[in-house]
């Protein structure tokens, strides 16, 4: 037995379990989504496709240039993003082209051949072994980084169970309106990043809103601040955004609401409070089959050939701009939190100030210079102005309601990844006989639930 699995060692069977340790790889990330079968079903399908390369190499007398091949091939479809990532670190962004990389594996396909024919059999087997039991052992330790992450999370679970809380009543049981505006910065903030005056503070200011010059989240990400914000836990020590999303499913304070008699209407593309998402934009993995494939080539390519229009987001901010209006001249019985969530001024920066479509949008500023970067950027804030502006005096009766119109996060664009102004994000509050010292006294977003009593 010890003998056998020494000789099969010895042939090239990473081929096949480098996608049992992918696949351990994505699973271990959030255990909570982890589903049998689908994995069963990944790994058969993945073996299948090897198997029937591999056999196409025999028939066809291409074997003898080995299968190595196979392993660039599939480190570049399943680990695509992290590798785009690194290489526009390195790389000038425009050199980057798969049909680049493919030659990149042919050649070093032939490499790998030359050295073979020039090496023995003993070599070759003993490398095959050598790498065989390294990605034996990296899954191991996947595993049992996987459990780690599992047992972290439970704890963290526990504690948002069992916390004391103070008062989440609302106000007189007002009707809440939250339109969040993606990466807003604070007043403050444009003012230092892109020398920016907000003309929406003064709009605001004077239809009664208290506006914070800086306020801060808890996050300069997305998921983990609407997370943070949704389950009122101000520790944001989760592992991944997978369980972020499954936190966010959950929602401490939709639970809360709930029990309040409100009803909850999300216009989102995140699943929150156990509220299905308006659209997948693949952005944040909240099921399996979108865990193990998020990142990888299937992903770009499913919306290279399927997107049947090229600017997603602008597609998104239009239907939620629309369902908004449409839900805000409904009759219902009982007090609604309507949330709303738009990519604006977020990255693509599709429009201009007037709402005209850039021709040219940024979609990664880490690429383009700081001048266009603060154009694009404070021309799209502009128009999410004028866009927020209209749904607000859209809304019914809105001044007997409590209104938050905030961002996630700051802007993460012209400023060190620890800077503080990435989490310096835009927020202003009103409702009917508001205390605007007592609001003053909030310096987290993620605190405004506490203050609407």
């Amino acid at each position: 037995m010890g003998k056998n699995l020494i000789n099969l060692l010895k042939t090239p069977v990473f081929v096949y379990t480098f996608g049992l340790f992918f696949l351990v790889y994505k699973s271990s990330l959030c255990f909570q989504l982890f589903n049998p079968l689908l994995f069963l079903c990944f790994l058969g399908g993945y073996c299948l496709v090897n198997y029937i390369l591999i056999w196409i190499q025999r028939k066809t007398g291409l074997y003898k240039y080995g299968i190595s091949w196979l392993i660039l091939v599939w480190i570049l479809v399943l680990f695509f993003s992290q590798i785009a990532a690194f290489l526009t670190t390195v790389i000038d962004p425009s050199f980057l082209r798969l049909r680049y990389l493919v030659t990149f594996i042919f050649v070093f396909s032939l490499l790998v051949y030359v050295i073979k024919r020039r090496v023995g059999y003993e070599i070759i087997s003993g490398l095959n072994y050598l790498v065989n039991v390294f990605v034996l052992i990296l899954t191991g330790l996947i595993i049992f980084s996987g459990v780690q992450i599992y047992l972290k999370e439970k704890g963290h679970n526990f504690y948002l169970q069992n916390r004391k809380l103070p008062s989440l009543k609302i106000k007189d049981n007002k009707d809440i309106v939250w339109i969040l505006l993606d990466e807003y910065a604070s007043p403050a903030s444009l003012k230092s990043q892109f020398n920016f005056k907000d003309s929406l503070v003064d709009s605001l200011g004077n239809k009664g809103f208290y506006v914070f010059e800086n306020m801060n989240s808890r996050s300069d990400t997305t998921v983990y601040s609407v997370n943070s914000l949704f389950n009122l836990d101000d520790s944001v020590t989760i592992s991944n955004y997978a369980n972020a999303t499954v936190y966010l499913n959950q929602s401490s304070w939709i639970n809360h609401l709930t029990k309040f008699g409100y009803d909850f209407i999300s216009l989102d593309f995140l699943n929150i409070g156990g509220h299905p998402k308006l659209q997948d934009l693949k952005i944040f993995p909240d099921n399996y089959i979108g865990q193990v494939l998020n990142g990888t080539l299937f992903i770009s390519a499913w919306d290279s050939l399927f997107l049947k229009h090229k600017m997603p987001y602008d597609d998104y901010n239009q239907m939620i701009v629309s369902k908004f209006n449409k839900n805000m001249h409904l009759k219902r019985s009982r007090p609604v939190f309507t949330w709303t969530h738009l990519l604006i001024p977020h990255t693509p920066f599709y429009r201009d100030a007037h709402g005209r479509v850039n021709e040219h949008p940024i979609e990664v500023f880490d690429a383009a210079s700081s001048k266009e970067v603060t154009r694009q950027y404070t021309s799209y804030l502009s128009y999410a102005n004028t866009v927020v502006l209209k749904m607000l005096n859209g809304i019914p009766d809105w001044k007997n309601k409590i209104i938050i119109i905030s961002g996630d996060h700051g802007a993460r664009m012209l400023v060190p990844e620890h800077d503080p102004r990435r989490k310096k994000t835009f927020c202003a509050i009103y409702y009917p006989g508001m205390d605007k010292l007592k609001i003053s006294k909030i310096k987290y977003m993620q605190q405004i639930p506490f203050y609407l009593h």
